[in-house]
């Protein structure tokens, strides 16, 4: 038993240090506070922390040689809380009583000669300010400061801090030329933990607060509405600085001490170091510069927006504008990046010209941005004034003609007389860096370390496994041998048109959906719906997409069908409806969204680990199986056909990026190895040109969580629940494929003893 009076006077509880971490977009700066030497000032300072004072705040006040009218000369660098509230004044500790000197680092609690010492700012000393102590000669008080604690990390982001330029116009004489000309934000200061746990808790929610400021439209997508008017910025200043700061964040993991967290907390620090360590080296392999425009890009974030942002209220649709105010210079920079890059050698594929073209030419045409704009805000709101809604309809209409769709022209404009910046190769191994950044791109995308020549003998394998299986349905169907024929059959039996497309669909999502609770012990919140892609669209996009839900759930999460029958045969429509809503996508990222026990990065940035996400949707239709789903031998040639697709991927992009291969090889492979259309096949292979490695995370991660899978049954036997396994892996949400196989075999040894190794005692 803890005597709770001996805990709390142990000599180490005692000395442990005191320190409170400082967050700006220079870095971090981490104060070691005294407490014992100046226990005013430091309670002071803490209860403006504590109260989250500092919170948007700035260093607003910088002084040096060429700007300081004191005497002595001092440098220091100060902060403010974000806004004054009326306070009492601390009683002043100076240096002569705590013992304290104002050496480099320090910092110290402002106050006016003669008076008391205020907590709602701090300063810190450049350099060693000897004048700034009592008897210094700063004060002709001669009380000097109060210092209070020392920067023991983050000088270098102080000095940056301290060089920035400063404007000669001061609110008082005496400020003159002192005030910076962009106040660095503080945009937090907290107290550091000191255990494990609590440094990894810390660290993760650092992140996360980071994820939020840098990536405003992911935030909104994680139900933050306070970031809803803005987009993430895209110059080269933007990108060092996100690089500079995770490469602090990482250094920060190593820090931690592994052996003193559980083993929720180490997949959290697992996951940290992965995505930390993927956007340090995204910068290093100079991504940001990397043409990426096909089959998305900076041009389409326009459209996307416009689908995906809830407009429920007022306030929803003022941000929307105030959004769509902020676009044309967003446009301006990707472009910026763009021309960069070719400066820098790296070239479009000729090929994905026409492409990019037509999809620009989807947005500007009449039944694009501007009428999916029209018909989001066209909704009336009940108890809202008319002629307010009709105002920010003319207000988002004029933002489109006048400045969002010229933007989009200028930029049409630029790609359609490309021609030195472009390439007739279609390989990243003829780019710059191309062969290392494929590989950074592999493990991107699979979150593996896999090789590619690796990736290229398992598809190969794949696709002969599946074949054999086809051969086999063929048998079923009393048509052995006949695969050419039955494949023709089959995708030649579509819907009469889109409408009734639409209704065959959402009728076969709702019979899935019924079904499911025999498989999961965990439903979503949150439901979805099932709506047609523009014909435009259809023409360029797949023949299904998800829309996940807002995590806030404002709104449903949407299963994009295609306009074009003929893109979706409907032996495929139950593989389709698998894979994009219920099991697939749309349920597993509402119920990530739900984790509300795990840190909020690991809920929401489900974009870092394809591998986990389409890997999940790809093993969700074979589920059909467990469903009876799949009693139709044609149901089941349409599921083979789709994992044939999918396995084919592993040959075709590492074909393209790693092996050399031509577009007419990729084409004709995936001709002869799929059931695809041609001219499928040619879009399809367009589309891994231009997302290099994305196809491969499809089938390593289906082959990982179907492995795991079958381990457990072999292991479990009888004890095998497949509704548990289930929820064991849904409830990990968004995971790299390394540390889904290691929880999955944790929750393997446990079932056993719990299940098996207990039954047998």
């Amino acid at each position: 038993m803890i005597n709770v009076d001996e805990e709390q006077a142990s000599p180490v509880a005692a000395t442990r240090p005191q320190r409170v971490r400082i967050t700006t977009d220079f870095g971090d700066m981490l104060v070691e506070l005294y407490p014992d030497r100046a226990p005013k000032s430091v309670a002071a300072f803490l209860k403006e922390v504590e109260a989250g004072a500092y919170d948007g705040g700035n260093f607003g006040r910088i002084v040096r040689a060429d700007n300081d009218r004191g005497t002595p000369q001092i440098a220091v660098i100060q902060g403010a809380v974000a806004t004054p509230t009326p306070h009492t004044n601390l009683d002043h500790e100076s240096t002569n009583a705590s013992g304290l000197r104002h050496e480099d680092g320090t910092i110290s609690l402002p106050r006016l000669d003669g008076g008391d010492g205020t907590a709602q700012g701090f300063f810190v000393c450049i350099g060693a300010q000897p004048a700034l102590d009592a008897g210094g000669g700063r004060t002709s008080d001669g009380a000097g400061f109060a210092a209070f604690g020392k920067v023991v990390s983050g000088m270098d982001v102080a000095r940056a801090i301290h060089a920035l330029p400063t404007e000669e116009d001061a609110p008082i004489d005496y400020l003159r030329g002192q005030i910076a000309v962009a106040p660095p934000v503080i945009h937090r200061i907290a107290l550091e933990g000191t255990t494990p746990a609590e440094l990894l808790g810390d660290l993760a929610a650092d992140y996360w607060r980071f994820r939020v400021r840098e990536h405003p439209t992911e935030a909104s997508a994680a139900g933050i509405r306070s970031e809803n008017r803005r987009l993430d910025a895209l110059g080269d200043v933007d990108f060092a600085r996100r690089a500079s700061l995770c490469t602090a964040m990482l250094a920060r993991v190593e820090a931690i001490d592994p052996a003193g967290l559980e083993m929720e907390e180490s997949t959290t620090l697992a996951l940290l170091r992965q995505q930390l360590a993927t956007i340090v080296a995204a910068h290093g392999h100079d991504e940001h510069h990397r043409p990426q425009l096909f089959p998305f890009g900076f041009t389409g974030v326009p459209t996307l927006l416009a689908q995906q942002t809830p407009l429920d209220t007022v306030i929803d649709r003022d941000d929307f504008i105030a959004r769509l105010e902020v676009i044309p210079a967003f446009l301006q920079q990707g472009l910026e990046l763009l021309q960069e890059g070719f400066r820098r050698g790296y070239r479009i594929p000729r090929i994905l010209v026409p492409r990019i073209l037509a999809m620009l030419d989807s947005d500007l045409s009449d039944s694009g941005l501007r009428a999916v704009i029209a018909s989001r805000l066209a909704p009336a709101m009940a108890g809202t004034d008319v002629a307010l809604l009709e105002r920010q309809r003319e207000h988002a209409a004029a933002l489109i003609v006048e400045s969002i769709e010229p933007a989009l022209r200028a930029i049409r404009d630029v790609i359609g007389s490309l021609d030195a910046e472009l390439t007739d190769e279609i390989g990243l191994a003829g780019q710059p860096g191309g062969r290392d950044y494929y590989r950074f791109k592999v493990r991107q995308q699979t979150s593996t370390d896999l090789d590619p020549d690796a990736i290229h003998a398992t598809g190969l394998a794949e696709v002969a496994r599946i074949q054999d299986e086809l051969q086999a349905v063929l048998a079923r169907m009393g048509r052995a041998g006949d695969l050419a024929t039955v494949a023709a059959e089959l995708e030649h039996k579509t819907a009469p048109d889109a409408e009734t497309l639409l209704a065959h669909t959402r009728a076969y999502a709702k019979r899935v959906d019924a079904l499911l609770p025999r498989l999961f012990g965990r439903m979503p919140r949150i439901t979805y719906g099932v709506e047609p892609l523009t014909v435009a669209a259809s023409d360029s996009l797949p023949p299904a997409l998800a829309q996940p839900a807002p995590a806030d759930r404002s709104m449903p999460g949407i299963f994009w069908l295609t306009s074009l029958p003929e893109k979706a045969p409907l032996h495929l429509i139950p593989a389709l409806t698998l894979h994009e809503a219920w099991p697939g996508h749309l349920m597993q990222l509402s119920i990530a969204h739900e984790l509300e026990q795990l840190p909020d990065f690991r809920r929401y940035t489900w974009q870092d680990y394809n591998g986990y996400i389409e890997g999940w949707a790809l093993y969700s239709e074979r589920l059909g199986h467990d469903l009876g789903l799949y009693d139709d031998p044609a149901d089941q040639f349409g599921l083979l056909s789709f994992e044939l697709w999918r396995a084919s991927r592993l040959v075709v992009d590492t074909g393209i990026h790693w092996l050399g291969w031509t577009r007419a090889q990729a084409i004709d492979y995936l001709d002869q190895n799929s059931f695809l259309p041609r001219a499928t096949c040619e879009s399809e292979v367009d589309r891994y040109i231009g997302m290099p490695a994305q196809a491969l995370s499809y089938k390593i991660g289906e082959r990982i969580i179907h492995g795991l899978r079958t381990e457990a049954e072999a292991a479990l036997g009888q004890s095998f629940s497949l509704r548990a396994f289930h929820d064991m892996v849904l409830s990990l949400g968004p995971v790299s494929l390394a540390e889904l196989e290691n929880r999955g075999r944790t929750w393997i040894c446990e079932q056993k003893k719990t299940f098996v190794d207990g039954s047998k005692g």
